[in-house]
């Protein structure tokens, strides 16, 4: 989103660097520089939108490089995504001994960076004031918070040089009557100084690679460098591993599907006590368990699809003839009392509406922009809204909030689908740390597992969850899979890869799993709906070739009814926003 008064800064860091940057944000926003940063107020209902609008409503973007920063895929594709809009960069280095390789070795190549290695309370607003120095000039002309002041035509001043180590450029008096004004005046006192800035700045090239922190004080301020004179990079570099610490989840990243597990047992996959898994937080070893181990077990009680249900037509709600209309509606969940809950982002509530009958709805209620929602064992209603969980009553009466914004086991960053398990434990895709939380029925934190990549076990934003039994199936987003584990987290198998093939998906949404394992995906992107058996066969496809009732726009979230049935939410930006009931 774009600043009243022009582009913005974006500021660009990994979340370990939160604290650090938030403190930037604030001073440029108390020097009334118009910023932008995901945690204030950056992102929206729509992520992806969200971090797409703060690079293209950029006038610069300032990168808080680590390596964490140069290891997440999330800040890659942001920093990128600048690279190929041609924004301006700003490197800010945060780390002694380190030097950025690979792809942000490449990007930020040749650019003047700022010094905000051990920074302290006592030097902060020094190492501000430098950023703040290189913005204007990188992207001054752009922002219109650093365009000076018109003279009037009684008192023409002459430019002021200003030589505190604090400030590099030059500043016009702040003291001007600007109650008549020469338009020509103006125009040739400001060609004058950018030429003899031109001219001064050519004897400054050579000094492009020094850190401004230990550049000598000038009357005239730095050229702005050249960027990078290459193509556009496209393939993502081979990204290096992160080590964990003891604290952190154990890496799994280097085992693959194949491998022999550690232990050639079946686990016990039943639920553990609180006391067990209150102090675990890692991922057991990677288990070669396939779909159809479970396959001669007993047959366990649940929810079954009923595939009759597709042979006739859906209800559709949210057409524009309907008396209920949505915006952007992402989760939806069933009660056993045929109560249909549906998380309306944009229209910042949850609505609730009768499965039969009546298409009126039952009660609307406001939240925060809600993104998922579940109906428990005990009939309690919850909801992912703003960097929090919400435990509710089936009148959606607050009974608990849960959680804050942070990465600590218990804290959320976008926190999106949730469900539960049958003895009411909790699981939460915490997307923005592309890991999945599991809480009691109380909201007390039990273990966690996943971090960000592409491996088994990893994720890159979870969205969506669903549990049926000892299976936890999870729509791991942009690495375009489901995976499936068993309550502990230990990796079982994965369904999909990237493509439009039938098997295939394109940032897989809503997610459900039966009590037979069979697995429904909402395949968002492609704009179908695919059923898988336990096996991981294709059963069926629901798409427009299938049946044209089916003209699915983005299909969204997914819950199964009790009975077998299914509810899509589906909607595109601009086209239509609905939920489909299959029942």
């Amino acid at each position: 989103m774009s600043s009243e008064h022009g582009l913005h800064v974006m500021l660009s860091y990994h979340w370990d660097n939160k604290e650090l940057v938030s403190k930037v944000y604030k001073v440029l926003k108390s020097r009334n520089i118009p910023v932008w940063m995901d945690i204030h107020g950056g992102i929206s209902f729509n992520l992806f939108q969200s971090m797409a609008d703060g690079v293209e409503n950029a006038a610069v973007v300032c990168c808080f490089m680590t390596s964490k920063y140069q290891n997440s895929r999330n800040c890659e594709k942001e920093l990128l995504y600048a690279e190929r809009r041609r924004v301006s960069i700003i490197p800010c280095r945060l780390t002694r001994d380190w030097e950025p390789s690979t792809w942000l070795g490449i990007v930020t190549a040749g650019l003047v960076w700022i010094d905000f290695r051990e920074t302290t309370d006592a030097n902060i607003d020094i190492k501000i004031d430098k950023l703040i120095d290189q913005i204007r000039v990188v992207a001054g002309k752009q922002m219109s918070c650093f365009f000076p002041e018109t003279p009037s035509i009684e008192s023409t001043p002459t430019i002021c040089l200003n030589t505190s180590p604090s400030t590099l450029y030059p500043v016009l008096p702040t003291s001007i009557d600007v109650s008549k004004r020469n338009t020509s005046d103006v125009n040739s006192l400001m060609r004058a100084s950018s030429i003899d800035s031109t001219k001064r700045s050519n004897a400054l090239i050579s000094r492009q690679h020094q850190s401004v922190d230990n550049t000598t004080v000038l009357q005239t301020p730095p050229p702005v460098p050249p960027r990078p004179d290459k193509a556009l990079i496209r393939e993502r570099l081979l990204e290096t591993g992160v080590n964990k610490t003891l604290n952190e989840i154990e890496s799994i990243d280097e085992k693959k599907e194949n491998s022999v597990p550690l232990s050639s047992g079946k686990p016990d996959i039943c639920e553990i006590s609180m006391q067990n898994q209150t102090n675990s937080r890692s991922i057991p070893d990677v288990l070669d368990i396939s779909p159809a181990i479970n396959a001669n077990d007993k047959k366990r009680t649940g929810i079954i699809i009923d595939y009759a249900k597709f042979r006739r037509p859906p209800r559709i709600i949210g057409d524009d003839n309907d008396e209920i209309s949505f915006s952007c509606p992402s989760g939806v969940a069933v009660s056993k009392t045929g109560l249909i809950y549906v998380a309306d982002q944009q229209n910042q509530c949850v609505k609730v509406i009768p499965l039969l009958g009546s298409r009126k709805q039952i009660i609307s209620r406001p939240f925060n922009r809600p993104k998922g929602v579940h109906v428990d064992e005990l009939g309690r209603v919850l909801v992912t809204e703003h960097n929090r969980l919400l435990i509710l009553d089936n009148e959606l009466n607050l009974l608990k909030a849960i959680g804050d914004h942070g990465s600590k086991p218990g804290e959320f960053n976008v926190p999106w689908g949730v469900a539960t398990d049958s003895s009411s434990n909790i699981y939460v895709c915490d997307q923005m740390n592309n890991r999945i939380q599991k809480l009691d029925a109380d909201g007390r934190f039990l273990l966690e597992w996943g971090y960000e990549g592409e491996h088994t076990g990893q994720f890159y934003y979870p969205h969506f969850i669903s549990v049926s039994g000892n299976r936890v199936a999870v729509s791991d987003q942009l690495n375009h899979r489901i995976q499936v584990f068993d309550c502990f987290g230990n990796y079982h198998y994965k369904l999909g890869e990237s493509g439009n093939e039938p098997g295939q998906f394109s940032c897989p949404f809503g997610v459900c799993i039966d009590a037979n394992g069979h697995i429904i995906v909402a395949d968002h992107d492609n704009n179908r709906v695919q059923l898988f058996d336990a096996y991981g066969d294709i059963q069926l496809i629901l798409n427009q070739e299938t049946n044209p009732l089916f003209d699915f726009q983005g299909v969204n979230g997914l819950a199964l009814t009790h009975d077998g049935g299914l509810l899509i939410t589906d909607y595109k930006r601009n086209g239509k926003h609905r939920l489909f009931i299959f029942a």
